[in-house]
C-alpha cells in the first residue's frame, strides 16, 4: 500500500496549513500584464480544501516517499501529486531532498502519462515558498525531472518572472515553448515575445554565447575499449546549449505563431534576428531579399544591425581543416562544421552588402522603429480579451483535476486491499495444508514411506533396507 494512503487514513492535525497566506506572493497590487484575477487564487484556494490534500507534514510524508522508492524503486503517481501539493512548506534546505524525489520519480514507468496537476503544483508550491530561482534550471532539465508545465501554468510562471524583472528566468520559459514547437496558446506567444525580445534589448549577445573549451595542459588521454564506436549526432534542436541559437530559434518560431496576428513590420525584425542570433545566415539573407522585392516590405534598422553583428561575430573555420578521427570526435566537433567557412562567410558578407543597399535606396529601412515598444504595445492591447478564455478552461480543470485524483486513490485502495486479500489467502491456504497433511498422516504413513524409500535408493543404489 502506497505510503500516501496510510498517512491519509491517521489525517494527523499537526499541520494546520493557512493557503490563503501561502499563496498571497502571487498576488499584487501591481498590474503589469496578466490581471490578478487571471491566477484564480481563490478558486485555487478553494481546490486546496480537498481532504486528501489537508493535514500532511512534508518532510514526514517525503521521507516515506523516498523510503519506497529506494525499497520498490517505484512510487504512484498519485503519491508524488499530493506530497507535490505540499511544497508551500518547502525551505531552502529541503529543496534539493524534494528534487531528488522528482528526479527518481521520472524514471518509474508509471511517471506516464504526465500530470498537469502535479506540475501545476510544483510550480505554485515553489513560489510560494520563496524559491523562484529553483524553477528555471528545474523546468529547463526535462530530461532529468519530466516537468512540463501547461500553457496556465507557463503563463503564470512568464507574468511572475516578468513582473519581478527576472527577464532572462522569462526568456528560458519561452525556451520551453519553442523546444515543444507549440506557440498555440495566444497570451503564452505574447508574453514570449515580451520576454525574449527585451532579453535580447538588455543583455550583450556575446555573453549569452558559451565560452570556449580551455583544454587541460597535462591532462592524460583515456581510452575506452568499446564495441563500436557510436558517431555523435547534433539534432539542432533539443541539443542546443547556447543561448544565443535558444533565443534566435524562439525568435523565428514566434515570428511564424498563428496564435496571434503579429504586425508584418515586426515579424520581419524577428525573423531577420532570429536568423543571425541562430547563424542561419542564407535564411536570414533569403528574408531580407524577400523585403527588398516585396512593395510594401519594410525591416528596422536595429534588425539590420543585430544581423550584421552576428555575421560579423561568427567564427569562420577553415574549410582545410581535417575532420577529427572517428574514435576522438564528439557532438561540439559536429557542431564546429556547421560553422560558416572563412571563404562562405565573405559571401555572406558580400550578399548582405548588396540587399542592405537596396533596401536602403528603396526607403524600407525604418530608422526609429523601437522594438522594444511595438512589442509592449502589441502584448498590452491583446492580452485583455484573451484572459477570459484561459481562466475558464482552467476553473474546469480543478474540478477534473481534483475528481482523477479521487478516482486514483479509489483505485489504490482497492488495489491495496485486493492485495491484502490474496496475501491473507495464501496463508490460510498455507495453515490448511499443515492441518491437512497432520490429519492424514497415519493415513498416508506407507504411502510417505515409500516415496522417501525411493527418494534415498535413487541417490544411493546401494542402499540397504533393514526391517
Amino acid at each position: 500500500m502506497a505510503a500516501s494512503l496510510r498517512l491519509l487514513c491517521k489525517v494527523t492535525n499537526r499541520f494546520q496549513i493557512n493557503w490563503k497566506s501561502s499563496f498571497s506572493l502571487l498576488k499584487s497590487t501591481k498590474r503589469y500584464f496578466l490581471s490578478e484575477t487571471y491566477s484564480c487564487n481563490d478558486a485555487w484556494n478553494k481546490y486546496l480544501q480537498d481532504p486528501t490534500l489537508k493535514k500532511i507534514s512534508l518532510s514526514d510524508f517525503a521521507y516515506q516517499i523516498q523510503e519506497q522508492l529506494q525499497k520498490d524503486g517505484m512510487v504512484s503517481a498519485v503519491d508524488i501529486n499530493v506530497l507535490a501539493h505540499q511544497l508551500q512548506q518547502l525551505d531552502e534546505d529541503e529543496a534539493e531532498f524534494m528534487e531528488d524525489i522528482l528526479a527518481k520519480f521520472s524514471l518509474c514507468q508509471n511517471s506516464l502519462p504526465r500530470c498537469d496537476a502535479t506540475y501545476h503544483a510544483i510550480v505554485y508550491g515553489y513560489l510560494a515558498a520563496g524559491l523562484s530561482d529553483r524553477l528555471p534550471p528545474l523546468l529547463t532539465d526535462r530530461l532529468t525531472y519530466g516537468i512540463f508545465p501547461n500553457h496556465y501554468t507557463l503563463n503564470l510562471l512568464l507574468d511572475y518572472f516578468i513582473k519581478h524583472e527576472q527577464i532572462a528566468s522569462a526568456a528560458k520559459m519561452s525556451y520551453l515553448s519553442m523546444l515543444q514547437e507549440d506557440f498555440t496558446n495566444p497570451i503564452t506567444t505574447l508574453l514570449s515575445l515580451y520576454a525574449t525580445v527585451n532579453h535580447l534589448l538588455t543583455s550583450n549577445i556575446d555573453d549569452l554565447a558559451l565560452p570556449p573549451v580551455q583544454p587541460v595542459e597535462g591532462e592524460e588521454e583515456k581510452w575506452i575499449k568499446v564495441k563500436y564506436i557510436k558517431f555523435p549526432h547534433y539534432d539542432d534542436h533539443f541539443d542546443i546549449k547556447d543561448e544565443r541559437f535558444l533565443l534566435g530559434k524562439t525568435l523565428l518560431y514566434l515570428a511564424k505563431s498563428q496564435s496571434v496576428s503579429i504586425p508584418k513590420e515586426l515579424c520581419n525584425s524577428l525573423k531577420v534576428i532570429g536568423s543571425g542570433l541562430y547563424h542561419k545566415f542564407t535564411k536570414g539573407l533569403e528574408y531580407l531579399e524577400s523585403i527588398a522585392n516585396s512593395p510594401d516590405g519594410v525591416i528596422s534598422q536595429h534588425a539590420l544591425n543585430y544581423f550584421t553583428q552576428s555575421l560579423e561575430k561568427v567564427e569562420a573555420r577553415d574549410p582545410n581543416e581535417p575532420e577529427v578521427e572517428i574514435g576522438l570526435r564528439t557532438i561540439d566537433d559536429v557542431i564546429h562544421r556547421l560553422l560558416p567557412t572563412t571563404d562562405e562567410k565573405l559571401e555572406y558578407q558580400t550578399v548582405l552588402s548588396k540587399v542592405e543597399e537596396r533596401l536602403k535606396t528603396s526607403g524600407k529601412v525604418v530608422a526609429d522603429y523601437d522594438l522594444g515598444q511595438v512589442v509592449k504595445e502589441l502584448v498590452v492591447s491583446n492580452l485583455a480579451q484573451l484572459e477570459p478564455a484561459d481562466i475558464s478552461a482552467q476553473l474546469k480543470l480543478f474540478d477534473t483535476w481534483t475528481q482523477n485524483r479521487k478516482e486514483e486513490l479509489e483505485k489504490q485502495v482497492f488495489e491495496y486491499e485486493k492485495n491484502l486479500r490474496i496475501e491473507e489467502m495464501k496463508v490460510q491456504i498455507k495453515e490448511l495444508k499443515e492441518k491437512e497433511e497432520i490429519l492424514t498422516y497415519f493415513d498416508n504413513e506407507e504411502k510417505l514411506r515409500l516415496k522417501f524409500l525411493e527418494e534415498d535408493l535413487a541417490k544411493d543404489k546401494n542402499l540397504t533396507i533393514s526391517q
